[in-house]
């Protein structure tokens, strides 16, 4: 039983570092243990599946915010439903990247605790394996659009180096390209601008469009061209196959490519197909280059502006500081930054006179200002004209989510 145990922990593991790459998926053993086979996509099932135990381990709402059950929440939505590098969530959360790593392992642990309970795996009919009973409770899988609204609200938009994003795709799909006798190759032009995307979202896109392409065929070839122009960079994907497509292959490219289609869009990007000869496939991710935006951040503590500062640091937002509000209103006219962030508790002067002065001013009033503070005045700041309100402490997802919606035309009024 332990090293049956030890074995499930170790298919979790494979399952949550690859959660978004539909081949590993799809052959992961955990298909079985958790009798999903005879579902229609058993790849997106078993993400399902774990996605939905992730959200099962959010503490209750009077928990300590924090307290370890909220950390290794963090770390588990974080690490996998969103995909974050290691030294990213340790930044986030405060922690040595050597620290992350031991509750990494402690909340992967808590996690297979929760689905071998769950899925009642100790008393599974070994012979038999035709079904695992359901669970007491079985939590409610999340539709297709909840989905898709998680990913678009929880994946901030990162800056990625192409050539080696692509790398790692190739590496992704290798297991199902082997099985068909596919062979996959890139050609990249150099240099390549940097792009700033919802990282989930883009993986799972080419994915699909991936996965259509290998499907045409055994024999055939899938090759991967990038090239840039001014505006925009175009990821163009082009497959033949010269023989039938296997019967075992269950998914249907029209249903891959429209899903993908879904997820480009949310990447403020556009996907195009080309029909052609019989067993040819061809289709273009068009994705926008990143032009950096200019973030003035007005706040008099130093330690603030140093963390906002290595927050921005790897996204497509440029630092700019103040450390008073009549520094911050000569360099927002000086600059003209794509966003304000705006501590109102300063000494010198209050924030909420520089928040007026900076809408009255006819050279600032369109930059949305997000104010950022330990005060709950969410309501007073929107009466004042902010475009969105943070309340300290704050994470690095949650402030570039902000300046995402906040410089996108974005007019919610959701606290963050």
């Amino acid at each position: 039983m332990q090293d049956d145990r030890a074995a499930f922990e170790a298919q979790l593991r494979t399952v949550l570092n690859h959660l978004y790459s539909p081949a590993i998926l799809c052959a992961s053993p955990l298909v079985k243990r958790l009798a999903l086979e005879q579902e229609r996509n058993p790849a997106a099932a078993l993400q399902r599946a774990i996605l939905t135990a992730i959200d099962s381990l959010r503490p209750q709402i009077d928990a300590p915010f924090g307290s370890r059950a909220w950390r290794l929440y963090q770390i588990l939505r974080r690490r996998y439903t969103e995909q974050l590098p290691q030294n990213q969530v340790a930044l986030d959360l405060g922690l040595s990247t050597r620290q992350l790593q031991r509750e990494e392992q402690v909340a992967r642990e808590e996690l297979a605790a929760h689905l071998w309970a769950i899925y009642r795996l100790d008393h599974q009919d070994k012979s038999a394996e035709a079904h695992a009973p359901e669970p007491a409770n079985p939590p409610s899988m999340p539709t297709r659009q909840q989905e898709l609204d998680h990913l678009r609200e929880s994946a901030p938009a990162a800056v990625i180096q192409l050539g080696a994003f692509i790398a790692e795709l190739i590496e992704t799909v290798a297991p199902l390209a082997t099985a068909v006798q596919v062979s996959v190759s890139a050609a990249i032009a150099d240099p390549i601008p940097p792009i700033a995307v919802q990282l989930p979202l883009l993986r799972q896109a080419l994915l699909d469009i991936l996965t259509a392409a290998i499907q045409q065929g055994p024999g055939g070839t899938v090759q991967i061209q990038v090239t840039t122009g001014s505006e925009q960079l175009a990821i163009q994907i082009e497959g033949s196959g010269d023989g039938e497509r296997p019967a075992r292959l269950a998914d249907e490219p029209a249903e891959q490519l429209a899903m993908a289609a879904e997820l480009v869009n949310l990447c403020n990007g556009r996907l195009e197909t080309q029909s052609g000869p019989a067993r040819r496939f061809c289709a273009t991710v068009r994705l926008p280059v990143m032009e950096q935006a200019t973030v003035l951040v007005i706040d008099d503590n130093a330690d603030t502006q140093q963390l906002l500062r290595r927050y921005l640091a790897g996204s497509r937002y440029r630092f700019a500081g103040a450390q008073d509000g009549q520094q911050g209103l000569a360099l927002a006219q000086e600059l003209a930054p794509q966003a304000i962030v705006l501590d109102v508790m300063m000494p010198a002067e209050d924030g909420w006179t520089i928040l007026g002065r900076l809408r009255e001013h006819p050279q600032t009033r369109q930059i949305p200002v997000i104010v950022c503070t330990i005060l709950s005045q969410e309501g007073l700041a929107r009466v004042l004209g902010a475009a969105h309100f943070l309340r300290k402490p704050v994470g690095r997802a949650q402030l570039l989510r902000a300046l995402d919606q906040a410089t996108s035309g974005f007019t919610g009024s959701g606290v963050s």
